[in-house]
């Protein structure tokens, strides 16, 4: 199996087959990380075409000092704030524009579609270094370690988060009704 530094130097050179391996290699963790981070599939698999763009166009990144997957993961991040900050500014905008209109009846939640909506509204009582730490250890499947260098902080800093997020969410989630 090649390593993703060597992967990295041979996209660079053109090889489009170094690329494919990269992507099935990291693919399905970045969509699931930026899917937490997001809350949207569609958005979260565009992130991830965004992500993979830059893979091939930022000839800046050295390989050789930093890992490929903390790089990577710093980047999805990034495009997923962005995201984020824009989706609230045009969310603003739209309300500024809205006018009244009838509500769209739904279907009843099932049990499940509840539980998942339970958490995702526990998640977002979170504060976002948080949720990004607790996304990153349960959903990207990093080491205490490897977040830590995403982030920028201390190991102890990541667990301490970490566990303060899960303690919270829990909490949240049985005050709910739910079971954590």
């Amino acid at each position: 199996m090649q390593r993703d530094t060597e992967l990295l130097q041979q996209i660079r050179l053109g090889e489009m087959g170094a690329f494919d391996v990269l992507y099935e290699r990291y693919a399905v963790r970045l969509l699931s990380y930026i899917h937490r981070f997001v809350g949207d599939r569609a958005a979260a698999e565009d992130l991830v075409q965004e992500v993979f763009l830059a893979v091939l166009k930022d000839q800046s990144f050295d390989c050789t000092k930093e890992g490929f997957a903390r790089w990577v993961f710093t980047v999805a991040r990034n495009r997923a704030l962005n995201y984020q900050r824009d989706k609230k500014r045009n969310a603003t905008k739209l309300k500024e524009f809205q006018t009244l209109a009838r509500p769209i009846e739904s279907s009843p939640a099932t049990p499940r579609q509840g539980l998942s909506k339970g958490i995702t509204q526990a998640l977002s009582k979170l504060s976002p270094k948080h949720q990004d730490t607790l996304v990153l250890k349960q959903f990207g499947e990093f080491s205490y370690r490897e977040i830590a260098e995403i982030q920028g902080v201390a190991e102890g800093t990541v667990k301490s988060r970490f566990h303060f997020a899960v303690r919270q969410l829990r909490q949240s989630l049985t005050t709910r009704g739910d079971n954590a």
